[in-house]
């Protein structure tokens, strides 16, 4: 009896610590090569985002390799055009990969992203919005 209850309350242990995995660690938006990057994504972002002019407000949500990750929020610029888009995007180089939409938007997300980031932004996590 006493070793059944070892064994639950070590599984219980096991499951609470998987729980409790610290937030994914955003870039530090006061450093310098992180604001830079931000700014180069903001002017690239509203051509291939809304094909046309606008603005972009980015949040730099990490790097692996020659990789950028990101939040971006950008409205068209114009009279009487009232279009946007809020979305996370993989940018390599100047291609600017963005996620699919409804039951495709998992898989890809899961596919563009490192596996712990894919998991945030699925997670809805706000700290991920610019």
């Amino acid at each position: 009896m006493i070793r059944r209850h070892v064994v639950w309350f070590g599984l219980a242990i096991g499951l609470l610590a998987g729980c409790s995995e610290p937030p994914y660690p955003l870039p530090d938006r006061n450093a310098t090569d992180v604001r830079a990057e931000e700014e180069r994504l903001a002017t690239l972002l509203p051509l291939e985002l809304l094909a046309g002019p606008g603005t972009c407000k980015v949040r730099l949500l990490g790097r692996e390799g020659s990789s950028s990750f990101a939040w971006a929020h950008c409205e068209s610029a114009g009279p009487g055009v009232g279009t946007g888009v809020s979305v996370p995007v993989r940018v390599d180089g100047d291609r600017v990969t963005q996620p699919g939409n409804g039951s495709e938007y998992p898989p890809s997300v899961r596919r563009m992203f490192p596996e712990r980031l894919a998991e945030a932004v699925l997670d809805n996590d706000p700290r991920m919005r610019p």
